[in-house]
């Protein structure tokens, strides 16, 4: 019997994208009772199936949603659709678009008033989702059965990306002051699968009482704890990577790292990788989550840029959809990305446009064999861009997102961060000016490095930027925010 390293040895070799195939993926299922028991796994079914099992379980979803959630209740009265005729995903069109700010102006009526819950149906905690435009945290509730689904949920997740229990996972998210789903299913994705979990516990620290660490003892931990992989926001972790070539840490243990939050395009992958192989790491599996309040975990990768998957498509019915209409889009073509609760029993969402622009598939995955549905690249190498992301400058609507894919790719950049202003801050009148404000490595010299910038703004939106170089931390302090702020708007706005 192999060992537990020569085990995680042996999964290491097999996410490269020149050597993943189904017959692996099985390898790696059966080697472990958590996955191998899974064996009502719709992502290996037929989509016939798949789509039964959806329509049996949106049916019931509706049927609750009728007669406990007071919005939908409403909703359904108010454009006179009768639950009983939503019988299929087809059907789901019938309902309006569900938007963030109908979910924030009252979360409680989007959650089930159950008058005699059962004990499964009972509360069990409370997350918070904070990528809002005012910045006002919004509750999604969730109950016994809902913590139970989506450990379930977060065990097919880990399956996708190679999650192996015999790893020892390093929690590089903070702990904040409102429950953040980073954080808390981190460690219940693997307590889930049954590996061990170190959790960093770094943060903004408490006026009283002194809890949490500096990033420094967080990366000594990674090193005593000899972790496996690394889960977290992408540029927090990148930044902590960068720290720990400061250090000298030895990293040799590291063969994964999970990052979520935001993008991560193949040109900070590479860069990770790099940095990674200087503290004794090489071929890390560098893999980039799409993670979302709205379904407590992720889609994964099954090799890097293959696809996000839908980790349990029983539970969540995911559309691209168009954003005037609402009706769905085609494989393939870009919209934005709505979620369909089929089995939850605490905060319920219908057709709830996540904010997100993206694309899908549902063609089997030519490297895992997956038959599920698949988020494809749409922008650069990410996923998904958040809709206020697309912006008009100097008369020309720009998806900044491609924009970050060439500068991720440019060496000797160390952070970055794309500033759209005034030629005069003071006069919102005068034209549009595009800022690249740039942390350099050292590895180029400043002018070349400037020249690159140039160039690389120019292919990707047409406009030669302003470049300006400073320091990484003021850019992003890792003391003050979750994650760099790669794209800032600070134009004033024109009444």
């Amino acid at each position: 019997m192999s060992t537990r390293l020569e085990r995680l040895k042996m999964i290491k070799d097999w996410w490269r994208p020149d050597k993943i195939s189904p017959e692996l993926v099985k390898k790696f299922i059966d080697m472990y009772p958590i996955y191998r028991n899974d064996t009502n796994d719709p992502n290996f079914k037929p989509q016939k199936e798949i789509v039964e099992i959806q329509n049996k379980n949106l049916r019931r979803q509706i049927e609750l949603c009728a007669k406990y959630s007071p919005y939908y209740r409403e909703l359904f009265k108010k454009h006179n659709i009768d639950p009983s005729s939503i019988k299929t995903i087809d059907d789901l069109e019938k309902i309006p678009l569900t938007f963030k700010k109908d979910y924030m102006a009252n979360p409680e009526a989007f959650r089930l008033a159950i008058d005699k819950p059962t004990f499964y149906e009972l509360p069990w905690d409370v997350t918070f989702t904070t990528g809002t435009t005012t910045g006002v945290p919004t509750p999604f509730y969730n109950t016994v059965h809902d913590i139970y689904s989506i450990s379930f949920f977060l065990i097919r997740s880990a399956k996708i990306c190679w999650g192996s229990p015999d790893g020892i996972v390093f929690n590089a998210f903070p702990y904040g002051p409102v429950p953040h789903i980073g954080y808390l299913r981190a460690i219940t994705s693997a307590l889930a699968i049954g590996a061990s979990v170190v959790s960093g516990h770094t943060g903004i620290p408490h006026p009283e009482f002194p809890i949490h660490r500096r990033m420094d003892e967080a990366i000594r931990m990674i090193e005593t704890h000899k972790c496996n992989s690394i889960m977290g926001i992408a540029s927090y972790v990148r930044r902590m990577i960068m720290r720990a070539e400061e250090l000298g840490a030895d990293f040799s243990s590291i063969m994964a790292i999970h990052v979520l939050g935001e993008g991560c395009p193949k040109g900070m992958r590479d860069d990770l990788r790099r940095r990674l192989e200087k503290l004794g790491a090489e071929d890390v599996f560098v893999h980039n989550g799409y993670g979302f309040t709205e379904c407590q975990g992720s889609f994964s990768e099954c090799t890097e840029l293959a696809g996000n998957h839908n980790p349990s498509p029983d539970l969540y019915f995911i559309e691209i959809v168009d954003e005037e209409t609402g009706e769905r889009k085609a494989d393939g073509e870009t919209g934005l990305i709505a979620i369909t609760h089929l089995n939850r029993r605490g905060t319920v969402l219908l057709r709830y446009v996540i904010g997100d622009i993206g694309r899908i598939t549902h063609e089997p995955c030519p490297y895992c064999g997956r038959t599920g549905d698949r988020l494809l690249i749409v922008a650069g190498s990410t996923y998904a861009t958040r809709t206020k992301e697309l912006v008009k400058l100097k008369g020309t609507l720009i998806n900044p997102a491609i924009l970050s894919h060439e500068i991720e790719n440019i060496r000797g950049v160390a952070e970055y961060q794309i500033v759209f202003t005034k030629e005069d801050p003071n006069d919102p009148y005068s034209m549009d000016k595009l800022v690249v404000r740039v942390a350099p490595s050292g590895e180029v010299p400043l002018e070349e490095l400037r020249g690159k910038i140039v160039d690389a703004t120019f292919r990707a939106v047409e406009m030669r930027p302003e470049v300006e170089f400073t320091t990484p931390e003021k850019i992003f302090d890792t003391a003050v925010s979750l994650k760099a702020a790669r794209i800032v708007d600070k134009r004033p706005q024109v009444v």
